[in-house]
């Protein structure tokens, strides 16, 4: 362990690392990712003790396809970070892993994490405290990473950094990818810019310069204008206490949501806070800690749609489920016909293939008039959840006779 913390590391700058995934990181992993670094920022205990429910993961209708949680927890422990330093004096580099092992029970499990990765939140001084693997962990991909740390870092207190776009593409690790700037741009840049000021302290914007003097559209050179984004937040917010103090008698730990609203305040801002607080308000009368979580993280609060039906119940068979959730839906056709017309053109003509389903088979389908999620269970409680918009919600919910329907349902 004295290695972690000794001087040759603890006198690198964090501009002088280099970090990827061995191997690419699937999108369930990622929001995995994203789900374990908010338990380990609201509660360190989880880094000791870390057991999540199967319930709480399969919750996330983001989740697309983790019919098989051997496969993918030995998946992702198999899958690495690797760095590469490169200081005045030494160049080296390694890999650490995020899992060492796990052990899964009935409806939960526990994970056991590297040393390396918990030293990564350690509040000592180490090595692998200079990482920030939060934001690695949190932006789209690598690409934006390196972005961070070879440009924006490398500042210092400038505003404005003038860059050729061959030095670009290379400290955004894209020098192989996209001959034209106008790929380049909309794939790798104009991503890295969006997670840097999302994820960051920074605000980053960009211009073009094109090449003097001849008559060509060509870039050359990328001139970054940059800021600091927003002031360190104190860890008393009085703002934040008072969307605390909306849902403090519906919650379990509010110290723990207390710090969730910090943290992503912090990240995100007061609005998106106070958006994904309302929306949960209204949308759910139960497990409201729970969808306030899943909220946060996976900002339901963008969509225009409201949850309408949200149903568990045990049925005999995944047949059952699937008549069950078209019945829902000829009763809310009545009332908003373009349903009938996405059932015949979209992919939510598949819907028949829940009746095939096998235990924990999914269903997902959104898109801005409707979002469905159904989850098959042979053992426990099936679910179903349509989301509507509020005006759909409202007409509907004006007549007795539906209103009444879908309560008793």
């Amino acid at each position: 362990m004295n290695i972690y913390f000794s001087h040759k590391f603890t006198n690198l700058q964090k501009k002088d690392i280099k970090l990827e995934f061995s191997k690419k990181i699937t999108k369930d992993e990622k929001i995995f990712l994203k789900l374990l670094f908010f338990k380990i920022v609201s509660d360190s205990t989880f880094l000791e003790k870390a057991e999540i429910r199967f319930e709480e993961i399969l919750s996330i209708p983001e989740f697309s396809s983790i019919n098989n949680f051997t496969s993918f927890f030995k998946t992702l422990s198999e899958k690495y970070i690797s760095f590469y330093v490169f200081s005045p004096n030494d160049k080296f580099s390694g890999s650490f892993g995020i899992l060492s092992s796990f052990i899964l029970h009935t409806d939960y499990c526990q994970l056991f994490f590297t040393e390396e990765f918990k030293n990564c939140f350690s509040l000592k001084k180490s090595f692998f405290s200079l990482l920030e693997i939060e934001k690695f962990i949190f932006m789209t991909d690598s690409f934006s990473f390196g972005f961070y740390n070879n440009i924006i870092k490398n500042a210092k207190d400038k505003n404005e950094v003038c860059l050729p776009l061959s030095s670009v593409k290379i400290y955004l690790n894209a020098d192989n990818k996209y001959e034209r700037f106008f790929d380049f741009e909309k794939h790798i840049l104009k991503k890295a810019v969006m997670d840097i000021n999302t994820f960051t302290d920074f605000s980053v914007a960009y211009e073009k310069i094109k090449e003097s003097g001849k008559l060509t559209n060509k870039i050359v050179s990328i001139n970054f204008l940059i800021n600091k984004a927003r002031q360190p937040y104190s860890p008393y917010d009085n703002t934040i206490y008072k969307m605390l103090e909306l849902v403090k008698d519906k919650v379990s730990n509010p110290e723990e949501i207390y710090r969730l609203f910090l943290l992503y305040v912090a990240k995100r801002g007061y609005k998106y806070v106070h958006d994904n607080l309302n929306y949960v308000k209204d949308s759910f009368s139960e497990d409201l800690e729970k969808n306030l979580k899943r909220a946060l993280m996976l900002n339901l609060a963008s969509d225009n749609l409201k949850l309408y039906v949200n149903e568990f119940k045990r049925v005999k068979s995944p047949i059952v489920l699937f008549y069950t959730l078209t019945r829902k839906l000829n009763e809310i056709k009545r009332y908003y016909p373009k349903i009938e017309e996405l059932l015949r053109t979209s992919k939510l003509k598949d819907i028949d293939s829940i009746s095939y389903f096998k235990d924990n088979g999914s269903f997902n389908f959104s898109n801005e008039y409707i979002k469905i999620f159904v989850r098959y269970y042979s053992d426990k409680k099936s679910v179903i959840e349509i989301y509507l918009p509020e005006n759909i919600i409202e007409k509907i919910e004006s007549t007795p006779k539906a209103a009444t329907y879908f309560q008793d349902k």
